[in-house]
């Protein structure tokens, strides 16, 4: 038995010396919580979703840090230039990876003035806020009333910049807030892209007076459309509305209906604050008063029914006589039914064809070729207008004021 023993002994130890000497390696348990299974944490994404119980779901960097929004950078560039960035750094991830919920093709680069890189979202540069000391701090938002907490949902921003008008000759003028030549940086409001929104000055609460049944105009003066209204902090969101227009849905700011101006190519562009001459689509901003309710508009005094012959004159349904003289009273609202498809009719102080010239204050639609026109004549209307075809000089008549 003892010669067994030692023959197995002998052969266990030759075993394991050929073992080691070919590199075969014996598992051996591990100590506890050093098992090769146990996961690694994951890396944080660079931009991640947080949900914040005063602002909802905020941008935070990967610390979780709050990422900002400038009013200012609406174009798309960054106006957050010299000692701004030592109070609101730039955000710029050398990677970008993101969580659940966010869209990549919602994310851009930027290149800024002093050469370096800025990662955008929707257009708008990301900043972080030296003051906040620590994750989930919101000690930006509402800074100067132009920095706000970066939101995934915002459907309305707020901008600051020089209003640049564009009148319908094409003439490019800066405006004041006041809608007078000079220079003037003003707040006002766009969409969640940096696209500038308008109100029109003949429009009463909760009423478009612009656009056609059709939608004929609607490139010109395109309705803004939203399912929800998400706003920046600084505005009331009890302000905001919706009215139906010939079966489409438009939001409403104090009573306001809010418009695009088809001529802004660019996020950023104000042009329509100029068109067709200044002051007739203002932009808006906390300042703005409410609209007028319906009934401080004045009844229609007379309804005109205008047609054309050929390219020769306008047409009248309440006389025989081709482009008649009419008259009208200061402080009346009357109504031109315009069935004329290729001759704009247009309400003008001087009787030469073109756009320029044209008379808009208290007019809805001026140049419309089919649709209504508006007039509600102001006080301050001069003697005499006239009504001339953009395109044909035979086409016009006298329109005399009275009081």
């Amino acid at each position: 038995m003892k010669k067994v023993m030692l023959a197995l002994l002998v052969l266990t130890t030759i075993i394991a010396c050929e073992s080691e000497d070919e590199g075969v390696v014996i598992d051996t348990p591990d100590p506890i919580g050093n098992t090769d299974d146990d996961p690694q944490d994951p890396t944080p994404n660079q931009v991640q979703l947080r949900t914040d119980a005063t602002f909802g779901q905020v941008l935070t960097d990967a610390d979780g840090f709050t990422l900002y929004f400038f009013a200012p950078d609406s174009d798309g560039n960054s106006n957050c230039t010299g000692g701004c960035i030592n109070a609101w750094p730039v955000f710029n991830p050398s990677e970008l990876s993101l969580d659940n919920g966010l869209d990549a093709s919602d994310f851009g680069t930027i290149t800024r003035e002093d050469g370096a890189t800025q990662t955008t979202y929707k257009g708008w540069p990301l900043y972080r806020f030296a003051n906040d000391a620590a994750a989930g701090d919101v000690n930006g938002d509402g800074s100067g009333s132009v920095w706000f907490v970066a939101k995934p949902d915002y459907s309305i921003m707020l901008t600051r910049a020089q209003l640049v008008g564009r009148d319908a000759d094409g003439n490019e003028t800066n405006l004041t807030s006041g809608y007078e030549p000079g220079d003037e940086e003003t707040t006002y409001m766009t969409d969640a892209n940096g696209n500038t929104l308008y109100l029109f000055i003949n429009d009463t609460e909760g009423t478009n007076n612009f656009t056609n049944d059709d939608f004929s105009n609607n490139g010109v003066w395109p309705i803004f459309q939203e399912t929800v209204i998400n706003v920046p902090s600084i505005f009331d969101a009890a302000d905001f509305g919706t009215t139906t227009v010939f079966g489409e849905t438009q939001i409403t700011y104090k009573g306001w209906p809010l418009y695009y101006f088809g001529g802004d190519e660019n996020r950023g562009d104000n042009f329509g604050v100029g068109f067709p001459v200044a002051g007739i689509w203002p932009i808006l901003n906390n300042d703005t008063e409410p609209a007028p309710e319906n009934d401080q508009q004045s009844s229609i005094e007379r309804t005109f029914e205008v047609g054309n012959i050929g390219a020769s004159a306008y047409t009248f349904a309440f006389t025989n006589v081709e482009n008649p003289e009419l008259e009208l009273q200061r402080g009346k609202t009357y109504e031109f039914q315009i069935n004329t498809p290729g001759h704009p009719f247009l309400i003008k102080t001087n009787q030469n064809t073109g756009t320029g010239s044209t008379f808009d204050d208290g007019v809805t639609n001026n140049g419309a070729a089919t649709g209504t026109i508006t007039f509600t004549v102001p006080s301050n209307a001069p003697d005499t207008l006239f009504y001339v075809c953009e395109f044909h000089a035979s086409m016009t008549g006298q329109i005399n004021i009275v009081d």
